[in-house]
């Protein structure tokens, strides 16, 4: 396992929870409520809700900013209305005339339309012993809420999809593994274990880079251990490289730069809260190959 060099571009004093990147932006969310932005070296909060967000999803051609909001265990929609003023109001709070959980992870399909999350309330609320985590999906379109894994998950969290956006991989925390669901061509998803992991707490977040990498960020307590680790798997599931983090053992989630596909932003909560940034060397032998493939077309 190869150590990796990392920039923290910045700091806080509250938790920071799944990094976003649009257009050359940094998004995140703190525990306190704000979510954040940095661009061109500037740091500042882009607004603010009287809640915990865990993560967020820009849909930028209707300009709404959707929050998955544990504190009050809704999805919020966030936009500017007609007369200019902000307005952000419950999206989802329950499924069926349950109440959700606390969502944790959003992902939005822009091929699909759909707007995907992990339902796991807070941190060890749905363990081992009370698989009550779930997987849904909203049709934006029908603004009808799917379930595709029902109250049957360990502390599900990070999401994402391939860029196909065909396969969608989810971090189950509780249970130390990688799931991956199968959408058919009549939108039908299925499921199994894809990657089992043994060691550490449990995959948190994950991201797939341009060159179908998995990359999965393997969550420990900073009293275990001091380095973080992001596992690397190739489009079999096998495990081809491990990056540690020096002094980084609680990753709280990752994404790739949309500009440049060896970078990869990383938050962290073990001491300081921050965001790195990270050269992935992986990543850039396949650009360099690539662009040497290119050469004889």
């Amino acid at each position: 396992m190869s150590a990796v060099p990392y920039e923290k571009i910045c700091e806080l004093s509250s938790p920071l929870y799944f990094p976003l990147e649009i257009d050359g932006a940094i998004y995140m969310v703190s525990q306190n409520g704000d979510i954040l932005k940095f661009k061109d070296g500037q740091f500042k909060a882009e607004f603010h809700i009287s809640g915990q967000p865990y993560s967020i999803v820009i849909d930028k051609p209707n300009k709404f900013i959707y929050v998955a909001d544990m504190a009050h265990q809704a999805i919020l929609k966030r936009y500017i209305d007609e007369n200019s003023q902000e307005q952000i109001v419950e999206f989802l709070k329950e499924y069926e005339g349950q109440p959700l959980l606390g969502p944790n992870s959003l992902l939005l399909s822009t091929k699909n339309n759909l707007l995907f999350f992990t339902d796991s309330g807070p941190f060890g609320e749905t363990s081992i012993e009370n698989c009550k985590g779930s997987l849904f999906a909203i049709d934006m379109d029908a603004q009808i809420v799917k379930p595709l894994a029902l109250q049957c998950l360990a502390y599900p969290s990070g999401i994402c999809l391939s860029n196909d956006q065909k396969l969608l991989y989810l971090c189950e925390t509780g249970k130390n593994r990688v799931l991956r669901f199968v959408q058919t061509d009549a939108g039908i998803f299925y499921y199994s274990t894809y990657i089992q992991l043994n060691g550490r707490f449990g995959p948190i977040a994950c991201a797939v880079s341009q060159s179908e990498h998995l990359y999965v960020a393997r969550f420990e307590f900073g009293y275990v251990s001091e380095e973080g680790q992001i596992s690397i798997f190739n489009a079999n599931g096998i495990n081809v490289e491990n990056v540690s983090i020096p002094q980084c053992p609680e990753i709280s989630g990752l994404t790739f730069s949309s500009q440049k596909s060896n970078i990869l932003y990383v938050t962290e909560n073990s001491s300081t809260p921050s965001c790195l940034r990270i050269l992935i060397n992986i990543e850039e032998k396949d650009e360099a190959k690539k662009k040497e493939k290119d050469k004889f077309k």
